[in-house]
């Protein structure tokens, strides 16, 4: 015999064997033995033959005949997908039932011999195919709940979870949840309650009630859908760019919340935009500016490189020309070394090597070098600093690049026959380094922009700054993790610098 139909015939003994004992054992501990003694004859054979069956097939799975000839991790698979929970009450219901159909055999003591044993076969069939279903479902629930790794997941994905999740989502606004599942109540009550006065004349008195309390109810529901409505079509046409006026907020609930947040969100929206206008106006100027600044030195090189060509040049002249050359040169140079320095910055790409730093000598080191250029021009410096020194934990470069950077914008934009005042304080741990001056040129009112690039205050752009000293000074400032703010009041510029406790 073909060795799978050998195992497949073993199989159905087995079961066959192993329902008959178990339906026996389950039959002697838990039927009513008044039933009995009605045929006693009946009851020792069918005992002693279930309990000779349930030998048999221990005898049967402990020789480790293959009974589960099918391969079960493919059906594992299959059964895995099935929510947990719909398992877990399948295998319930189905072993009820089993346990049912074996236990429930007293009736095969009443009559004779042939009838008894046709109420067994037939018990019998239904039992094993049971008991199959049933051993099925506990073996691959078992293997299932076993793997401890996937119960999480097969607990998240089960129908219970879900529930539970969306009576918590119902329930996350209190109120709101209370309010529905009152109104789901009042319904079905009221249903109830219109039902039974149907049925019974003396109950007939409350349907006014109902209508009236049902027509307040459905008022109250009508005119909420309503303001939802208005709230969907408003945030609807802000997703189109639309700035529709405010909505109306209207009390605490859930529904006025989502208005107010809607309205704020529309601010939010309207400032991101103007923000990315702002953004490409910069950009587009950034492109104007930069050309215009890296065209003008290059130029004027060009230009003196072809007059040097001519041979009736005097020496005085040509002179005169390579000395235009050179500080167009020079300038050239700087130019383009601030703009991949303040590149650099803006990217992170910098890295600072901070030390402790003296700030005050190391602005009187800055100053020191403008020595001459202040006693030449009409500016007059007021300086305070205090006597003792103030240290700091920072790139000393940097900063005296900071420091250069605002003196030297003192002396190019402020207006002649003013002061300029520069400032060292410390407090808590906080040190303050404050510039001031008078600019000559008419500033603009969105002064945050001198700190962008290649953007001067000087807007004709006949002086020879780049318009990178700020941006660059700001980017320093803020690597450092300090504040670096620009302020405006008519024609007086004010920088003020913050090294925070971090720094200090």
């Amino acid at each position: 015999m073909d060795i799978k139909w050998k195992n497949s015939a073993i199989t159905v003994l087995w079961l066959l064997l192993f329902t008959y004992g178990l339906s026996g054992v389950l039959s002697i501990l838990l039927n009513d033995f008044n039933y009995i003694r009605h045929n006693l004859l009946i009851f020792w054979i069918y005992t002693i033959g279930a309990i000779i069956a349930m030998f048999l097939s221990l005898i049967i799975y402990n020789k480790k005949i293959d009974v589960l000839s099918f391969k079960t991790e493919q059906v594992q698979q299959y059964y895995n997908k099935i929510p947990l929970d719909i398992a877990i009450l399948l295998a319930f219901i189905s072993s009820i039932i089993t346990l049912d159909i074996l236990v429930n055999y007293h009736y095969i003591y009443a009559g004779n011999v042939f009838y008894a044993l046709e109420r067994i076969l037939y018990k019998l069939l239904d039992g094993t195919m049971m008991v199959l279903i049933s051993s099925f479902q506990l073996y691959f629930l078992y293997h299932r709940i076993k793997d401890l790794s996937l119960l999480k997941q097969d607990w998240n994905d089960s129908l219970t979870s879900k529930f539970i999740s969306i009576v918590g989502d119902a329930f996350s606004h209190r109120s709101t949840g209370t309010k529905i599942f009152m109104t789901l109540a009042f319904v079905f009550f009221s249903g109830m309650g219109l039902g039974l006065s149907m049925l019974e004349n003396d109950l007939i008195i409350v349907i006014p009630f109902i209508l009236f309390f049902g027509l307040i109810i459905l008022f109250l529901i009508i005119k909420r859908v309503g303001y939802f409505n208005r709230i969907v079509q408003h945030a609807n046409s802000i997703s189109k760019g639309n700035m529709e006026p405010d909505l109306k907020v209207k009390g605490n609930s859930v529904l006025a919340q989502l208005a107010n947040d809607i309205n704020k969100l529309k601010y939010g929206v309207k400032n991101s935009q103007q923000a990315q206008a702002k953004s490409e106006r910069l950009k587009t100027e950034l492109i104007t500016n930069v050309s215009h600044d890296l065209r003008t030195p290059l130029t004027s090189i060009m230009t003196y490189s072809e007059l040097l060509k001519d041979v009736h040049l005097t020496e005085e002249e040509r002179a005169q020309y390579i000395d235009i050359i050179d500080r167009k040169s020079n300038r050239l140079k700087v130019l383009i070394e601030d703009l991949f320095e303040a590149s650099k910055m803006a990217s992170g790409n910098m890295e600072l090597e901070k030390s402790k730093v003296d700030l005050v000598q190391l602005f009187q080191q800055a100053l020191a070098e403008y020595d001459d250029m202040i006693q030449e021009s009409s500016i007059k410096f007021r300086v305070n600093t205090p006597e003792r020194p103030v240290y700091a934990m920072v790139d000393g470069q940097k900063i005296w690049r900071v420091f250069d950077n605002l003196i030297e914008n003192i002396l190019k934009y402020s207006l002649k026959e003013t002061r300029a005042y520069i400032q060292i304080t410390q407090e808590a741990n906080v040190v303050s380094i404050t510039f001031k001056n008078i600019s000559e040129y008419e500033l603009s009112e969105n002064f945050d922009e001198l700190v962008e690039r290649f953007k001067r205050g000087d807007e004709s752009r006949h002086t020879d700054g780049s318009g990178l000293g700020l941006a660059i000074s700001k980017s320093i400032i803020d690597l450092h993790e300090g504040e670096f703010d620009i302020d405006v009041d008519g024609d007086l510029f004010k920088v003020t610098i913050k090294l925070n406790s971090s720094t200090v």
